[in-house]
């Protein structure tokens, strides 16, 4: 199967989100809300796609870093116990 290019986003594009069946209330109070506080909807919802996939990246950077040190830990472990098999003429 051949992969598509991702898309490279420029500045005035739009992006468009679909309201399902289960998220109808909450996208009508979302902008209703917004509307009766003065906000602009576009920079809330810009706004907390970056603090989700910052919070994304960080989970992830802190999961490859656990799984490093697992392995290093793994390797290491087994390093001791194939000295310990040769220190007992075990090898």
């Amino acid at each position: 199967m051949k992969r598509q290019a991702m898309k490279v986003y420029k500045s005035g594009d739009q992006i468009h989100i679909a309201v399902t069946r289960n998220f109808e209330d909450t996208a009508t109070e979302f902008f209703r809300f917004c509307k009766d506080n003065h906000y602009n909807p576009s920079e809330v919802i810009r706004s907390c796609m970056e603090q989700w996939l910052n919070r994304q990246q960080r989970i992830k950077e802190m999961m490859e870093s656990d799984y490093e040190t697992d392995v290093r830990m793994g390797m290491e472990r087994e390093r001791r116990f194939i000295q310990r098999m040769k220190e007992e003429g075990l090898s």
